[in-house]
């Protein structure tokens, strides 16, 4: 089975982060040591000041070149916070830059700060998304782009560099409710779940993607990637321990934005199963077959680093992750 790291960019504003991005170098060299088919990288904007994160787009970079042979995607950018033409130009760049190995994922946002400091309109966030996801993908296709909606106006547009293979240059599309999942068949060529949906919700969701992609006549054959929290520890009850404190801390910071439905420490046990994947060896190993089993899927992306887990807890977590998708 395929798995991918998925970057933690966050740590807490206390933190130091020259260490922290040696950690994450760590973490990516023991990933693609371990046989890691991706890296993927997220995207918030002014988190602090309890919280900072590094800037997506110059990571991405500093990713193609620090594991080449790796698959580099987003999950997600923000879309409908951003210029399109210039997304569509880096996108380009960066599927040069890794032999046409990278993925665009990109999400609505839901945090009000990021749209209000970045002066955008929440309420306008899916006609913003729509047109860009369209204009996107005409510049990657097509030089000389013209193109007239309510957000975008191109006359005569071509991009300084486009994708080695435009027409096959894939766009995944992230989202949480129906209407999310419907447009990413409708504009995108596969769906992002969250990290924190039951098995329920991924497989109607799936569901619905399938299911719009043949009322919109879409290709059927598409990738199916499952994306966890997911810590692999020398122990059940170890691995529990290890990850509790980390992972509720971020739950509560998600809560805190209206995101998922997080009820604090004392219920996580509740909240991570069949949502979480935490546990030894054998147990991870068994619910990797069952996404792959239930769910179809064809690849993971995989959470493994939190702030305030131990990068050596961290790094062991990885190998043994490793491990067992070499077996699957």
């Amino acid at each position: 089975m395929k798995v991918g790291l998925f970057v933690t960019l966050e740590i807490e504003g206390h933190q130091d982060m020259n260490t922290h991005l040696r950690e994450i170098r760590q973490q990516v060299e023991t990933a693609r040591d371990a046989g890691f088919d991706s890296l993927w990288v997220p995207q918030h904007f002014v988190t602090g000041p309890s919280m900072r994160q590094t800037a997506s787009s110059p990571m991405l970079g500093w990713l193609a070149n620090m594991a080449p042979k790796m698959k580099l995607g987003t999950a997600v950018l923000l879309l409908p916070m951003l210029n399109p033409v210039l997304l569509a130009e880096e996108a380009a760049t960066l599927d040069h830059l890794t032999d046409g190995g990278f993925v665009l994922g990109v999400g609505l946002g839901y945090r009000d700060s990021e749209f209000n400091a970045l002066g955008i309109e929440r309420k306008s966030r899916v006609g913003r998304f729509r047109e860009y996801a369209q204009v996107i993908r005409a510049l990657w296709t097509s030089d000389n782009v013209t193109f007239h909606g309510k957000y975008v106006h191109l006359d005569n547009v071509s991009l300084a560099i486009r994708p080695r293979d435009p027409a096959n240059m894939p766009l995944w599309i992230g989202g949480t409710v129906e209407d999310a999942v419907k447009r990413a068949a409708e504009l995108g060529d596969s769906w992002q779940g969250a990290g924190a949906m039951s098995m329920e919700e991924m497989k109607r969701w799936w569901g619905v993607f399938h299911q719009a992609r043949v009322d919109y006549g879409k290709p059927l054959q598409y990738a199916r990637q499952v994306s966890r929290e997911c810590f692999c520890g020398p122990s059940m009850q170890g691995a529990l321990d290890l990850a509790r404190g980390p992972l509720s801390a971020k739950y509560t910071r998600y809560a805190g934005h209206g995101f998922g439905g997080f009820g604090g420490e004392d219920g996580f046990a509740q909240f991570a199963k069949d949502r979480f994947v935490i546990g030894d060896e054998a147990f991870v190993r068994d619910e990797l077959q069952r996404y792959r089993d239930e769910l179809g899927a064809t690849e993971m992306r995989f959470r493994l680093a939190w702030p305030g887990l131990p990068q050596e807890e961290v790094l062991a977590g990885i190998r043994r992750l490793g491990r067992i998708a070499a077996t699957l």
